[in-house]
């Protein structure tokens, strides 16, 4: 049995444990909240008992993973904490807010040979699978448009004078760290790490991007992966071949994917998948912990550093 720690009682933490629960190794044995109340609610909920306070505690702890799910801005300390404690780590997007963070956790990961994965979800999930199997069907691609806009109803708030985690600068908040990651670590996992890169955000008052675009210039294709938090698209995100076009409807979730040929006609190439789409991620990391395995040959370490990387310059 996998006996797993949680770190943080979000919505997204809600998410991560009722996939946890789905796979029959798994158990949630222990809750990391800053706040004792907030995390023993959120425990009431999955039959969790043990809930603890202090990031010590989850490293003296026997448990085999942790699932790192609080703020951006404080991922560094809790997983280097955690690593020197021999803990294996899964750890969502994006893992650090700078280079530098990120370069320090892998090094501390391979020091301490222990597993640390970036939780970027949707380059386990079965359709991007299905992408891969199915790309050479357009022929040489030319172009990519990875986008990701989805209006925060934290903006309103923002714009009321209430500034909250996601767009606080002190919280890694910002709409390129929050979903402007997704399309660009996508790119990154299907295309490979770009010659060259350029791009500019539209920066709120609180001191971080509300909306951005990114230019990814490769030897023999352009990418440009566009985000927003202040903004909604309705035309999800697109692959340019010579030949034809893959059409994707979420670039986070890859639920429905279609190619259009140059001559009109149609061909779905969608696949069964789960609605938690979080079990992947969790499958393929569980994986790596049987194979003993410290880094992905999915979301690898190189990927992560090149995506915090483009994402901040």
């Amino acid at each position: 049995m996998i006996k797993i720690g949680i770190i943080g009682t979000s919505k997204i933490s809600n998410q991560f444990v009722e996939a946890a629960l789905k796979i029959e190794s798994c158990s949630i044995n222990m809750i990391y909240s800053r706040n004792y109340e907030k995390g023993k609610i959120f425990g009431e909920i999955y039959g969790v008992k043990n809930i603890v306070t202090s990031i010590e505690e989850l490293g003296k702890s026997d448990l085999d993973m942790i699932y790192i799910a609080s703020p951006n801005s404080i991922h560094f300390s809790q997983v280097i904490e955690l690593l020197k404690a021999k803990k294996n780590i899964l750890c969502e997007k994006p893992m650090g807010i700078s280079e530098e963070e990120v370069n320090e956790m892998f090094r501390v990961a391979y020091e301490n040979n222990v597993t640390l994965m970036e939780a970027m979800k949707n380059t386990f999930l079965p359709n991007f699978k299905a992408i891969q199997k199915n790309l050479y069907k357009i022929g040489e691609v030319r172009g990519f448009i990875g986008n990701f806009s989805q209006y925060s109803s934290r903006y309103t708030d923002l714009k009321n004078g209430d500034l909250t985690n996601i767009f606080d600068p002190k919280f890694g908040g910002g709409a390129h760290l929050d979903i402007g990651v997704y399309p660009l670590y996508f790119a990154l996992r299907l295309f490979g790490i770009p010659k060259k890169t350029v791009g500019g955000n539209y920066i709120l008052n609180s001191g971080v991007p509300g909306i951005g675009s990114i230019i990814l210039e490769y030897k023999d294709m352009i990418a440009n992966i566009f985000y927003s938090k202040i903004t909604n698209s309705y035309i999800g995100s697109e692959i340019q071949g010579e030949k034809g076009s893959i059409l994707i409807d979420s670039i986070s979730n890859i639920k429905n994917i279609r190619i259009i040929y140059h001559d009109g006609s149609e061909e779905g190439i969608t696949v069964p998948q789960l609605e938690n789409s979080m079990i992947y991620e969790l499958e393929a990391f569980l994986d790596l912990l049987k194979q003993k395995k410290v880094e992905s040959d999915v979301n690898t370490w190189e990927i992560s550093k090149n995506v915090i990387k483009i994402i901040t310059k």
